[in-house]
C-alpha cells in the first residue's frame, strides 16, 4: 500500500532522512523504532506532505504521491496522527471528531458521517461520555483517543501513528495499544512510529529501525525483538 523508495528529507543542510527505503504491505503493521533525533517524525511529515523531500519517491496504494499537498494525500486515503496529538483544545470533543470529516462533508454525506461518528464513540465510550467537553480539559489518554478517532473520520486506508504512547501512564499504554490491535484486526493497515520499541514489535508484522536518518535494521518483529543490537539500544539490553 505504501511503498517508498531512497527518500532523503532535509533541513537546510541538514540531512533529517537519507536514502530510506519501505514498504507497508495492505492490512499489516509496520512499525519504525529508533532514539530522539533519529528521523522518524520528519520520515512521516515527507509521506503526509508536511514537508518535503530533496529526492526519492512515495507511492500510496499505486500512485505517486511525492508532490501532493497535504490535503490531497488525507483525501487519497492517508491520514496521519501526529506526535503530541495536535488536538484543538479550546473546542468541544465532538467538534473535533466532526472536522475529521471536513474534506468530504456534503448534505449526501451526513448519514455515512454519522455513522462513523457513532463508531469512534463505540470504540471510545468516554469519548461519548464527554462528547460536549472542552477537548483540551481532557486527559493525555483521552485526547490520544480522540486524536485517533478524528483520523478515523477521514476514511482512511493507511493509519499513521506518530509516538502515540508519548506521555501517558503505562496503563494508558497499554489501551492504546489494544486499540491499534484492534484497528488491525478490522482491516486497518498502520504505521506506527514509536520510541516505546518493544510494545511497538510486540504489536507490529514487520518493523524498521531508523538512526541517525537511515534505516539501520529491518525485518519481522518478532525476530527484531530477539536481536541482540536492538535489545541493546532499546529494549534495555
Amino acid at each position: 500500500m505504501l511503498d517508498i523508495t531512497k527518500l532523503s528529507v532535509g533541513y537546510g543542510a541538514i540531512a533529517a532522512v537519507k536514502e530510506v527505503s519501505l514498504q507497508v504491505p495492505q492490512g499489516r503493521v509496520v512499525s519504525i523504532i529508533g532514539a530522539n533525533g533519529a528521523g522518524k517524525s520528519t520520515l512521516l511529515k515527507a509521506v503526509s506532505g508536511l514537508v518535503k523531500q530533496k529526492s526519492g519517491r512515495i507511492l500510496f496504494d499505486g500512485r505517486n504521491i511525492s508532490d501532493l499537498p497535504a490535503d490531497r494525500i488525507v483525501g487519497l486515503g492517508l491520514s496521519q496522527v501526529a506526535e503530541g496529538r495536535q488536538i484543538f483544545a479550546h473546542m468541544s470533543v465532538a467538534d473535533n471528531i466532526q472536522l475529521g470529516a471536513y474534506l468530504y462533508y456534503s448534505r449526501r454525506n451526513r448519514g455515512e458521517i454519522r455513522e462513523r461518528i457513532d463508531h469512534v464513540y463505540a470504540m471510545f465510550p468516554i469519548l461519548a461520555k464527554r462528547a460536549k467537553q472542552i477537548a483540551g480539559s481532557l486527559s493525555g489518554g483521552e485526547q490520544q483517543m480522540l486524536a485517533i478517532g478524528r483520523a478515523l473520520l477521514t476514511r482512511p486506508k493507511l493509519l499513521v501513528l506518530d509516538e502515540p504512547s508519548m506521555g501517558l501512564a503505562p496503563i494508558v499504554v497499554h489501551d492504546i495499544f489494544h486499540t491499534i490491535a484492534r484497528l488491525n484486526q478490522d482491516g486497518m493497515t498502520i504505521l506506527l512510529v514509536e520510541q516505546n520499541a518493544r510494545a511497538a514489535l510486540r504489536i507490529a508484522d514487520f518493523a524498521y529501525v531508523l538512526e541517525t536518518g537511515q534505516v539501520a535494521l529491518e525485518g519481522p518483529a518478532a525476530k527484531l525483538i530477539n536481536d541482540p543490537k536492538v535489545k541493546a539500544a532499546y529494549l534495555g539490553g
